[in-house]
């Protein structure tokens, strides 16, 4: 039988193209989400059981996550890649940020991936090339005003992605994450309309001068957990248009 990918927060947005991307690979995906319809709905949109399914996951509770490992491992009997992409944005002024909002985003992007990691590494090691793959953001490298609760938990996600990749290199588990820039989805759109974010102004400080496509990011993650990326742990990789190395600050008016 195929190898097996979780999709983590995979019923919208860059998490369904991840497990898009990977269904197309060949591997059979879990779709996971707090919407368990929506994991369902796309899980039946890649086919039959044998072949992709959608299940419920609260990524904050022990019990949620635990029942989804022994779901996979009845389902499948296996796990290969689990693909920690489950987040949530609250975009507030930091001295209006309440306790119970700080917490609770780095309870879903931070301890999130912890609970996830932790409860699928018994199937791993036991898995063919097994890789996890970490969504971090822009928000790992940039200071981002409005969101600091969101950028502390991606940040921490990268310390969470070495200490793994060291510790669990020894099982074969390869540990890695992805910093995605500023890509075309709801979630981002969202921001233009709050009026937080200029549309203009990113592309501006975007070297490629675009938005990404959250088809970029599946084909980094795909990349991620192939055997090509067989001897890679423990890195960010950027797919950001390189917005985070942007040091240009000539007056735009002299730039080709």
């Amino acid at each position: 039988m195929g190898r097996v990918a979780v999709v983590t927060g995979g019923a919208q947005g860059l998490g369904a193209s991840i497990a898009r991307r990977l269904n197309r690979d060949g591997l059979r995906v879990v779709v996971a989400d707090v919407n368990a319809a929506g994991a369902t709905d796309l899980a039946q949109a890649l086919g039959s059981e044998d072949v992709a399914l959608g299940l419920e996951l609260e990524v904050t509770s022990d019990a949620s996550v635990q029942g989804l490992m022994a779901a996979v491992h009845a389902a499948y009997g296996r796990l290969d890649v689990l693909v920690n992409n489950a987040g949530i944005l609250k975009r507030t002024p930091s001295t209006e940020l309440s306790t119970d909002q700080w917490m609770r985003e780095l309870d879903v992007n931070l301890g999130g991936t912890m609970r996830c990691s932790r409860a699928a590494f018994d199937l791993l090691r036991a898995g063919e090339n097994p890789s996890i793959i970490n969504l971090g953001s822009v928000g790992s490298t940039l200071g981002m005003p409005l969101r600091l609760a969101y950028s502390t938990a991606k940040s921490g996600m990268l310390g969470l992605t070495r200490t793994l990749a060291a510790e669990w290199g020894s099982f074969g588990i390869r540990v890695n994450a992805i910093a995605p820039g500023y890509i075309d989805t709801d979630l981002m759109r969202s921001g233009f309309g709050e009026g937080v974010l200029d549309e203009q102004e990113i592309l501006n400080r975007t070297p490629l001068r675009r938005l990404g496509s959250p088809d970029e990011i599946a084909n980094v993650a795909s990349f991620l957990a192939s055997s090509d990326a067989s001897f890679v742990t423990g890195i960010l990789l950027k797919a950001d248009g390189g917005v985070t190395i942007d040091g240009d600050f000539r007056p735009r008016s002299t730039r080709d």
